[in-house]
């Protein structure tokens, strides 16, 4: 499914998206709800000072935030739309190639 505007997940299951249009990489990217990314941050920060370890990578994390111009490759789940048109990521890419 393409995502036509910028959005939160509110609601998720499973869900990938690959953002390779917005960011160039390949990888597929966890949603989750903020909630859930906020708890898996504290977990994540509790295991990298337990560890005593540096080594943070930012596809570790899930983030609730869901990119238009972007597609969801699996999962399903709703998410509340906040900028669309001019003001979305794309709009705001193609109104700099004006």
């Amino acid at each position: 499914m393409n995502v036509p505007v910028d959005g939160l997940v509110i609601r998720a299951s499973g869900i990938q998206a690959n953002e390779a249009a917005m960011t160039g990489e390949s990888d597929e990217l966890k949603k989750d709800t903020m909630e859930n990314c906020k708890a898996r941050q504290v977990e994540k920060d509790a295991e990298y000072e337990y560890l005593k370890s540096d080594n943070k990578n930012h596809h570790d994390l899930p983030s609730p935030v869901v990119l238009s111009g972007t597609q969801i490759a699996t999962g399903e789940g709703w998410f509340v739309c906040i900028v669309v048109g001019k003001y979305s990521c794309v709009g705001k890419i193609m109104g700099k190639l004006e």
